[in-house]
This record gives structure tokens, sequence and C-alpha cells, in this order.
């Protein structure tokens, strides 16, 4: 994995799942709760298998896919300070009251939740300046190559 850095602005260059998923634990070993990822990226650009990663550094012991269709799977971890992690998947969402009613609120900046949202540009109504937030951006180089960039932004 190659890693640049620049500011708040972090660079990473994986070429296979494994990479990525990996790129996923090392993140979650930064994380703190109430932390929020947005992932941006297309379809099959890696996002999933980030959260992946994220899920094995954070002890969550069931399978983690996307929640296109369930549109959020909240994981119980084995960590003392951050108890859950929570995926989101916005694709299908038309608005922000969808998201309202499906009781996603409630998991935003929680201090013992990491919450990672997949679309992320239709949750932006309900994050707060308070939220400690981070936007991970996914793009494919090449069929098995990803350019991924993390930048801190609250």
């Amino acid at each position: 994995m190659k890693q640049m850095k620049k500011k708040n602005i972090v660079y990473y260059n994986t070429d296979s799942p494994e990479k990525t998923r990996s790129l996923g634990e090392e993140v979650a070993a930064t994380l703190c709760g109430g932390d929020i990822l947005l992932l941006f990226g297309d379809l099959g650009a890696g996002k999933t298998t980030f959260v992946q990663g994220l899920a094995k550094k954070l002890g969550v012991s069931t399978d983690v896919v996307s929640p296109t269709f369930t549109l959020c799977a909240v994981y119980p971890t084995k960590t003392k300070k951050i108890k859950q992690l929570v995926h989101i998947d916005t694709y299908r969402i038309h608005g922000p009251n969808e998201l309202r009613d499906i009781g996603v609120e409630e998991y935003l900046g929680s201090p013992d939740t990491i919450c990672v949202v997949e679309w992320p540009e239709k949750i932006e109504s309900l994050l707060t300046k308070n939220m400690h937030t981070k936007k991970v951006m996914f793009s494919h180089e090449a069929p098995r190559k990803r350019h991924i960039t993390i930048e801190e932004i609250a």
C-alpha cells in the first residue's frame, strides 16, 4: 500500500481486495467512537471491501455485506469503547426523511458508534459541524487497482 500525506488528506493505492480490506483495518485502528466515514465511489469501487476491513479490526464476528437493500446494518463490536459499527447505504434513499424513519440520526455521532455511510450525498443534511467526519473517496485506476483518498473534514 502506497501512502502520501498532504495536510489533513492522505492518499493510498491498493491493488487487490485484500489490500483494500487491510487498509480498512489500518484506518479502524485510528478511529474513535462518534467518528463518521463518508464513502464516495462508483458501484464496485471497493467501499464495502474497505468496510469489511474496518469490521474485522473492530472484532465484528458476522459477515459484512453492502446494506443496499436493508439500508442500514448494525454490527456489534468486541472493543471496549466502540460498541457498534453502523453501515448505512443511501443508494436507494430518496431523502433525509427516509433516513430519519429508519433511525439513522440516533447513530450519527454517537460516542460508542462508528458510522460508515455509502452514497453520503443523501445524508449531508443530517450532519452537524460538531460531528467528527472523514471523507473516503474511492476511484478505479485499473480493474483491481484503487486510489483511495481520506480527508478529515470536521
